[in-house]
């Protein structure tokens, strides 16, 4: 995102007079958490349909640059207007989970506003795909969908009393080398592994977190070269982390690069900001400051 981007949007919520707290970040303690997904979209308002309309989230427009953001509770959706060159599908990001009380009253919303269901798994090839929605521990029923530009979407019940209409739950991402990329997330994000683990699953919690990385195995056509996220529908995912410069020092010692380094700015609401591309392709920002908005 550049210098009007992800800052400079939280700069101008901090002077925003019509504030949600509802949909803040809610986990206000622990050292790292999903705060935010960047979008290119083809049309912003056909977005806002599919994220606000249908989904529930809240629409925001940041400062005098008009910046167009959805807020769900506990993450951020920011949206740019530029066509993507690809969907989620064909990048080792796979969806974004949410979690609902009911999945398959909101599926049948989903469904009805004209949206597609469609696999979790990607399926091997000749093999017709796992069904779109069924029943599964730990969460009972799940279903799977596409948004606008091949956004992919995946819905979890919350069985918690008194739960909210919907609220952020985990990333998923997908890889032939889906150990070896939980692993390199654990080292990164010091998240812990998660028990659990099949021959097509493995998990992984964040500190203060709990259940908020998933990864599933590459079932689908061997030789399928997957690209980096950067341009496609989900441009990159966001880590809000606490003490930025010294966790950028520590992803340093642990020899993890940084593609842009760490910066803070008074003008931008002293939000910090650094990036980096995990080993296959999957675009992150770090930042701090969103936690505060």
């Amino acid at each position: 995102m550049n210098r009007i981007g992800l800052a400079a949007a939280a700069a101008c919520a901090i002077l925003a007079s019509a504030a949600r707290p509802s949909a803040r970040l809610l986990n206000q303690t622990a050292p790292v958490v999903i705060g935010h997904y960047h979008l290119n979209v083809t049309n912003i308002e056909a977005h806002k349909k599919f994220w606000v309309d249908t989904l529930g989230g809240t629409p925001r427009t940041f400062g005098r640059d008009k910046i167009d953001v959805i807020e769900f509770p506990d993450v951020y959706i920011f949206l740019r207007a530029q066509r993507p060159t690809g969907p989620t599908r064909g990048t080792a990001f796979d969806h974004i989970g949410f979690a609902v009380p009911d999945v398959p009253a909101l599926t049948a919303k989903v469904v009805a506003a004209g949206y597609q269901l469609t696999y979790g798994r990607e399926p091997a090839p000749g093999q017709e795909a796992a069904a779109a929605a069924g029943t599964a521990a730990p969460y009972g029923r799940f279903a799977y969908l596409l948004g606008p530009d091949g956004i992919k979407v995946e819905l979890v019940t919350n069985d918690q009393k008194d739960a909210p209409p919907i609220t952020h739950h985990h990333v998923h991402f997908i890889n032939k080398q889906y150990v070896e990329m939980q692993q390199w997330y654990m080292k990164a994000f010091d998240a812990t592994l998660r028990p659990g683990q099949t021959d097509f699953f493995i998990g992984a919690d964040l500190p203060g977190v709990g259940y908020s990385l998933n990864f599933f195995r590459w079932e689908g056509d061997p030789n399928f070269r997957m690209v980096g996220t950067a341009g496609r529908v989900l441009d990159h995912v966001g880590f809000e982390v606490r003490n930025l410069p010294e966790f950028c020092r520590k992803l340093e010692t642990k020899g993890i690069a940084l593609t842009a380094p760490y910066q803070k700015d008074p003008a931008l609401a002293d939000i910090g900001t650094a990036r980096l591309t995990d080993p296959w392709g999957v675009s992150i920002e770090l930042t701090e400051g969103l936690r505060g908005l």
